[in-house]
Parts: C-alpha cells; sequence; structure tokens
C-alpha cells in the first residue's frame, strides 16, 4: 500500500515551523544557550536533534543564502572577542579558570583564523642543487687541505 502524502498546504506549514524553530534555535545558540536548553525551550526530543537542526539551518544559510564564509568567520571572531572582553578583568585579577578560558578562547581564535597552520618554507631543493653545494664543498675542502698539508 503506498503511503499518501499530506495536502501541499499542510507540507508548507510544517515546513514554515520547521524553519521558523532552526531560526529560534540558531538564535538561542547564538545568544548562548547550551543545546540542552535549547532542546527544552523548543521541544526537541533531545539536545543531540537541537544540535542538528542548528548545523542544518546554519548550512541551509551558508548555501542558500550565499552568505560568504568570511562573514560567518568574522561573526565567530565578533562573539570570541566578545566573551573574552567580558572574561579579561578577571584575567588580570589572577583567576586561574579564568585564565585557562581566556586561553581557550585565544586557541579557537588562532584555529579560525589558520594561525596555526604549518608553515610552508619557501622554495624548494632539488636533489642537483644538493650535489652541486657538497661537490663544491667538498673541492673547497680538498683545496684548505692541499694549501696547508697533510693532517697528522
Amino acid at each position: 500500500m503506498a503511503s499518501r502524502r499530506p495536502p501541499a498546504n499542510h507540507r508548507d506549514a510544517h515546513q514554515v515551523s520547521v524553519v521558523e524553530r532552526r531560526r529560534e534555535a540558531v538564535k538561542l545558540r547564538i545568544g548562548g544557550k547550551t543545546w540542552q536548553e535549547i532542546a527544552d525551550l523548543l521541544g526537541y526530543d533531545s539536545k543531540g536533534g537541537a544540535c542538528k537542526d542548528v548545523s542544518r539551518a546554519l548550512q541551509k544559510a551558508v548555501t542558500d543564502l550565499a552568505l560568504p564564509l568570511e562573514e560567518y568567520r568574522q561573526l565567530e571572531l565578533d562573539r570570541l572577542d566578545a566573551m573574552q572582553n567580558a572574561l579579561w578583568p578577571k584575567v588580570l585579577d589572577g583567576d586561574t579558570r579564568a585564565i585557562d578560558t581566556a586561553l581557550r578562547l585565544m586557541d579557537r581564535r588562532a584555529k579560525l583564523l589558520g594561525l596555526d597552520a604549518p608553515t610552508r618554507t619557501e622554495g624548494v631543493l632539488s636533489l642537483d642543487v644538493i650535489d652541486a653545494s657538497i661537490a663544491q664543498l667538498t673541492a673547497q675542502v680538498d683545496a684548505a687541505r692541499t694549501q696547508t698539508g697533510p693532517a697528522d
């Protein structure tokens, strides 16, 4: 027996409610709510469901709205800055938990900006260049030996 699809207007209404709930979930997450708090507030079955919906909403925003990656990165940097600014007085007072949290924020910022990526050395040495350098150094050593005489 084939399953019947709900009428188009019912599907559309359901789709609107999903979009609205995802939008609200994103706002709550940006506002600092935990996944469990979002799940409880918006009626998700689990915190995993809330997390998955926020991920889907953000992915849809990136693809559908062509939200540039740089704008999203800047949003994340702004959030990290706000958190660090709020924490900074405690860091200056020597609060070790605040210092640890600030270091984690700084680490996250470095990752977001790609500052921890391995550095690439410029230039490429080929074996021919290395062999030529070895031959040149060997010739210089031999020339120095003939000028000073044999070693005892």
